[in-house]
């Protein structure tokens, strides 16, 4: 029953409404309680180089400063999570990938060397395995606790979940939050996040340094994601906290119990763009030739709708689930094609990582400054939604305020310079260097494809500043 504010006035009357009161629980301890025993605080070091001697002056003082021989370590911390009753623990690559001493330490108090087995620098995940010794063989006997794989692709925004790790070195430290995105990709900045090739889970959960590898959790009490990195303006939290979906450590698993060093991922072989408004689905935009996506008929501009029986909405879902399909399995993907309506099985492929050739032009006399070119291949391609069978040299992206910005775009294909083709990181250097040394200003011409339409931009080089004709 509400009231109003001036009850003497004779046009208001009491209101009745009903009010739904969302309730959360009185307590998390149903899941944290064995969600934490699964979850490890890692200790890792490395050799450091030490200080060296030599002669020095400062004004009329003349000092030695002698060489310290003494072998030195640098320390860090992390966290991660038992997914096996072997001992084989999940964490960030970017926590152990400089390490050569590894220690795990269990919320019981059991601690371990432990050793990398497998890495994925794309995701940020490795696999560590407890080292076994004759003298710790009794800590392993009836396995240690694990934490059960959820499905990240399966949050929706609002949903509650838990925090668990190393939090500051404080070992076992629980925060809660909500899903604030499923699927975000963060700006490229030199940072562990602008690595990670695969699109995150953000959260408002707290995580700090030595969080990174712990567990997301969900209210089910399963891993949901690898808590990796926040976004802050300083070093503490803020709520920007993202985490690797937990559908991305099956192919991890699926390398260890291969025994191979190196992940091996899924592969369809096309890239893929949001449908317009009010459609459902994703767009494929194109098809690798020969690809796996190709030889199970999907076409560009085919609209998937369902992948094995399950509804379709965003890419970053879509991607999350194909990273949980076995190699050579063959998977239903649903399209629509006009107003047809076509069932396609593809058999998943592997993913062939491409090595990346790349140049960062530094020189402000270059018309290109501030940006990096890269060789184009699959690799690349799929990140800029270019057609994967497309070769030459692309623009990856621009630095804000540098020569090239207000001109070139990331995605801009270099297609010729001064009328002459361009297909190589070399075609471009060799013949933007003799123009921008040249002590006479020469115009320089760069013509650049840009999605559809092809731009050709008239520059001066060489000889004084920069300026666009």
């Amino acid at each position: 029953l509400i009231s109003p504010a001036f009850p003497n006035d004779p046009c208001n009357r009491p209101i009745r409404t009903r009010m739904t009161a969302i309730m959360s629980p009185a307590s998390y301890k149903s899941v944290v309680q064995p969600s934490l025993k699964a979850v490890v605080s890692i200790y890792t070091s490395k050799k450091v180089k030490t200080q060296e001697g030599g002669h020095f002056s400062f004004g009329p003082f003349q000092f030695d400063i002698p060489k310290n021989d003494t072998p030195m370590r640098q320390q860090a911390l992390g966290s991660g999570v038992i997914v096996r009753k072997d001992g084989l623990v999940i964490t960030n690559n970017h926590v152990i990938s400089m390490a050569d001493e590894i220690k795990v330490v269990l919320v019981d108090g059991r601690s371990f060397d432990a050793k990398v087995i497998v890495r994925d620098p794309d995701c940020d995940l490795a696999a560590l395995r407890f080292v076994k010794t004759d003298k710790n063989a009794s800590l392993f006997e009836g396995g240690f606790p694990t934490l059960k794989i959820g499905r990240g692709d399966a949050l929706e925004v609002g949903d509650v979940v838990l925090a668990i790790g190393n939090n500051l070195g404080l070992q076992g430290t629980v925060t809660q939050g909500i899903i604030s995105a499923v699927g975000r990709v963060l700006p490229q900045k030199k940072s562990v996040v602008s690595k990670i090739t695969v699109p995150l889970i953000q959260t408002s959960a707290s995580i700090n340094p030595g969080s990174s590898g712990g567990a997301l959790v969900s209210m089910s009490g399963e891993l949901v994601g690898i808590n990796t990195a926040i976004l802050t303006p300083s070093r503490g939290n803020v709520g920007l906290a993202f985490a690797v979906p937990s559908n991305y450590i099956t192919p991890v698993l699926s390398a260890v119990d291969n025994k191979k060093k190196d992940v091996v991922r899924p592969f369809l072989g096309c890239t893929l763009k949001k449908v317009s408004y009010p459609g459902k689905g994703i767009l494929v935009h194109s098809v690798l030739k020969g690809g796996p996506a190709e030889k199970g008929g999907i076409k560009a501009e085919d609209v998937i709708i369902e992948l094995q029986d399950t509804n379709i909405t965003d890419s970053d879902r879509f991607l999350m689930m194909v990273a949980l399909q076995n190699i050579n399995s063959e998977i239903l993907i649903k399209v629509k094609r006009g107003d047809d309506i076509i069932r396609c099985t593809v058999k998943v492929g592997v993913w062939e990582k491409g090595t990346e050739q790349f140049i960062v032009v530094s020189d402000d006399r270059n018309p290109l400054s501030g940006s990096t070119i890269a060789q184009m291949n699959p690799t690349i391609n799929s990140k800029l939604n270019i057609d994967q069978d497309k070769t030459g040299v692309v623009i990856i992206q621009v630095a804000a305020n540098s020569i090239a910005a207000g001109l070139f775009r990331g995605g801009d294909q270099i297609i010729m310079i001064d009328k002459k083709k361009v297909t190589t990181l070399k075609d471009v250097t060799s013949r933007l260097d003799k123009a921008v040394s040249s002590k006479t200003r020469t115009i320089v011409t760069i013509r650049v494809a840009r999605g559809d339409a092809v731009i050709e931009f008239r520059l001066s080089v060489g000889g004084g500043p920069r300026s666009r004709l």
